[in-house]
Parts: C-alpha cells; structure tokens; sequence
C-alpha cells in the first residue's frame, strides 16, 4: 500500500483494471478499494496534469492533486485536519475566497463530510481572521482558493487548489 500518494485519479465507470496500466507509465499508483478510484504518486504533478489534460490517460475522468496524506480513525479526524490544514493559513490573501470540500469513500457509519466541512472550514475561517485580522471570504461554490479533503477508507489525502489551477486543467474536478 503506498504510504505517501500525490494524486487522486478517478476513472471512467469500470475502467479501473485499464486506468492503471495506462498510468503506470508514469507513476506509482495502487487501487484504492473503491471502484474506479486508484490513487498515485507522481515525480511532476503539473507534467501529470497537462498529461491527464491532453487525453494521454483514456479512461481518466478527474484528478485531485494532493498536497498532505495520513492514516485516520474517525474519532481523531477532525482534529487531525485543523492541525493539518494549518499549513494554507498564509495561502489565503485578502480578498480571496476560500472553500472546503471533502469527498469520502468508506467510513460513512462514522463519519459526516458535511460536519466535518462544517467544523474544519470554521475553525480554518476563524484561524484566519485570527492570524491575518480580517473575516475572510467562504464561497463553496467558485472559490479562489479550494481545500480538498479526500476520504477513502482509512486514509485521508488534504491537497489546496487554486481557481487557477482548476481554470488551466478540465480534469480538476471536486464533487
């Protein structure tokens, strides 16, 4: 099981088994449990999507890059994603927006995307008006600034995505 993975890749419905051997090409990349999800590690994120962008990848649907990846058990998530998401503080400039997604595969017995949404992005908009003096901006829908978090099973993967990286690369996608 890969320990430390950068990409997300979502593929075509039961496209997954020829997803991957197209994709080992150019990385390292595992199934990851979860039909038609595999997740990878990549030496040149921005090479990887320009790739994914120019169809080198038939099958491939949507990415998500990945910044952060650790173990979790529902109990300590929260926790460990204020402390972690910590790290965009600084990314947030005055006048941006800023929104949290989480998208979550496994674990829904235990754990609520909504809430977690709910009480990460608050205790992160709080951090920020805190840190910087100023309320910021949320817009969940077209936000300047997008902290992904990634669920699947018992590993979580944050990654922080501009509006421009999502304007230059079609494949960047976040339900």
């Amino acid at each position: 099981m890969l320990e430390d993975w950068n990409v997300v890749v979502i593929g075509e419905r039961d496209t997954e088994k020829d997803l991957l051997e197209i994709l080992e090409e150019d990385g390292e990349f595992e199934r990851s449990g979860f039909r038609d999800v595999v997740v990878g590690y990549v030496e040149d994120i921005v090479e990887f999507l320009e790739d994914a962008e120019q169809r080198k990848y038939p099958h491939l649907n949507r990415v998500i890059p990945i910044d952060d990846t650790f173990l979790i058990s529902p109990e300590y998530l929260t926790d460990m994603l204020k402390k972690r998401v910590e790290q965009y503080i600084d990314e947030i400039e005055r006048g941006e927006t800023f929104g949290f997604r989480v998208e979550q595969r496994g674990m829904k017995e235990d754990i609520s995307s909504q809430k977690v949404e709910r009480e990460v992005g608050g205790y992160f908009y709080d951090l920020v008006e805190k840190v910087h003096g100023r309320k910021p901006k949320v817009n969940l829908n077209k936000p300047d600034k997008l902290i992904v978090i990634e669920i699947i099973g018992d590993r979580c993967g944050i990654g922080f995505i501009t509006r421009e990286m999502r304007e230059k690369y079609s494949v960047i996608k976040v339900k």
